[in-house]
C-alpha cells in the first residue's frame, strides 16, 4: 500500500492529474510506473485538446538572454485568467520555456507552421539520395516521410525533448500545465536572436 501511495504522490507531482485519475491508471497497467506515467500524460494531451478553442487572452511575455547578451529570446505563452498568469507555475513554465528556445534553438511552434515547400524540399533531398544510392522505388515514398518526421521532430518546438526531462516533450509539459491550470494553455509564437551567427526565427501562428 506504500508503494501505491507513493506511486500516487509522484505521479501527481509529475502530471497535475487527481488522485483517482492516477490510481485509475496504475489499476489500468497493473501498477507499473511508468506505464501509467504513459496513461496519463495521453489523457492530458486530449483533455488539453478539448480546451484547444476557448479564448486564451491573458498570459505572459518572457524575455531572456544569455552569454552576455549575445543570444536573446523572447516567448509569449497564453492562458485563460489573469490568476493563472501569474501563478508560480505558469511563470516557471514560461521561463523554463525560453531557456529551451535558447538550448535548442527551434525554428516553428507547431507542424501547422513549417511550410509546405520546406517539407516538399526535405522529402526530396532524401528520396533523390536513397534513389542515387539504388534504394528500391516502393521503399522511397517510406524513407521521404520518415525524413520529414526526422525534421519535425528537430524543429518544432512542440516535438522537442524538454531540457529537464528528456522523455517529455514539449508539447507534452504544456498538456501537463494546461491539466493543473484547468486552462487552454498555448505558446502563441517566439523569437530567437544570435549575435552575429544566425538570424533569429519566429513563428506567429
Amino acid at each position: 500500500m506504500s508503494t501505491t501511495i507513493e506511486y500516487i504522490k509522484n505521479l501527481r507531482a509529475e502530471t497535475g492529474a487527481g488522485i483517482l485519475e492516477c490510481r485509475r491508471a496504475l489499476e489500468e497497467t497493473a501498477y507499473q510506473y511508468e506505464a501509467a506515467l504513459v496513461v496519463l500524460r495521453e489523457n492530458a494531451a486530449k483533455k488539453a485538446a478539448q480546451k484547444e478553442n476557448r479564448e486564451s487572452g491573458q498570459g505572459m511575455v518572457e524575455v531572456y538572454t544569455h552569454n552576455g547578451g549575445r543570444l536573446g529570446v523572447m516567448v509569449e505563452v497564453n492562458c485563460e485568467t489573469d490568476f493563472t498568469a501569474r501563478s508560480e507555475k505558469f511563470r516557471a513554465f514560461v521561463h523554463e520555456l525560453a531557456l529551451h528556445i535558447a538550448s535548442e534553438s527551434p525554428l516553428w511552434v507547431r507542424d501547422a507552421d513549417v511550410p509546405a515547400a520546406i517539407l516538399n524540399e526535405e522529402r526530396e533531398k532524401v528520396t533523390g539520395r536513397a534513389r542515387a544510392e539504388g534504394k528500391p522505388e516502393t521503399l522511397l515514398t517510406r524513407i521521404g516521410e520518415g525524413a520529414v518526421q526526422k525534421y519535425l521532430n528537430k524543429t518544432v518546438l512542440l516535438r522537442q525533448p524538454s531540457l529537464r526531462d528528456e522523455p517529455v516533450t514539449i508539447g507534452q509539459m504544456v498538456s501537463t500545465l494546461a491539466g493543473v491550470t484547468g486552462e487552454n494553455v498555448a505558446i502563441r509564437r517566439f523569437v530567437r536572436w544570435e549575435l552575429a551567427e544566425t538570424a533569429g526565427e519566429t513563428s506567429e501562428r
